[in-house]
């Protein structure tokens, strides 16, 4: 019976292995193939066939619908991108630390991956409510926080952090946008980031005083 209870055990774990590397191996197929062709190129068919998993039933068991399986990818290259600027965190003091981390984000814009995925088929695809969700799960804390160090250290005017976080986000995306459908990528990047600079100085104290001294 302790043998045949282990064994009952042992098969279940093995199931269950086996069920969390099929749903591994979807979403990475589908990771690609959401690059290039792209999300509305890209068939059920074409995403089984080319993770292996032999068949649409055991896509339909780990997975609603595509748009389903397109929100997990989504989530995976917006998380990276969030892991890579922890792991990767610019030097130097806070003004630097926030007008680099956000120059960051451009350069992302120029990774097809990040252009396909998040820029312009994520909007499409997920809806405003469900980016959002996820935005605030993850870029947008990161954001908060680095506005928030350059306030306490000067850098920047005392503002509504939380506000200004959503603003300065909504701002990037939009430049992060231009620049991944511009026929010239980084000519784009390089005139985004100048207005981005421009954007940012505006919150300094220097900025501040300046403007409380115009009639």
């Amino acid at each position: 019976m302790i043998g045949l209870v282990g064994d009952r055990g042992g098969g279940e774990a093995e199931r269950r292995a086996r069920g969390d590397q099929t749903r591994r191996d979807v979403i990475a197929a589908a990771r690609e193939l959401f690059l290039d062709p792209g999300y509305h190129q890209t068939s059920v068919g074409d995403i089984v066939a080319k993770s292996g998993t032999g068949t649409r039933g055991a896509f339909y068991h780990h997975f609603k619908d595509k748009a389903d399986l397109f929100r997990l990818v989504f989530e995976e290259v917006h998380q990276d991108l969030v892991d890579r600027a922890i792991a990767h965190p610019p030097r130097g003091d806070a003004w630097d630390r926030l007008r680099l981390g956000l120059h960051g984000f451009l350069d992302a814009a120029l990774e097809p991956e990040v252009q396909r995925i998040v820029l312009i088929d994520g909007p499409v695809v997920l809806g405003w409510q469900a980016l959002r969700a996820i935005e605030n799960a993850g870029g947008l804390a990161l954001v908060q926080e680095v506005l928030k160090e350059a306030m306490d250290d000067g850098a920047i005017q005392q503002l509504p952090v939380q506000e200004l976080s959503h603003m300065v986000l909504a701002a990037l995306e939009e430049a992060a946008l231009l620049v991944a459908q511009a026929p010239n990528k980084r000519p784009a990047k390089r005139s985004v980031g100048v207005i981005l600079d421009r954007l940012l100085f505006s919150l300094t104290p220097a900025a501040g005083e300046l403007a409380s001294g115009v009639d």
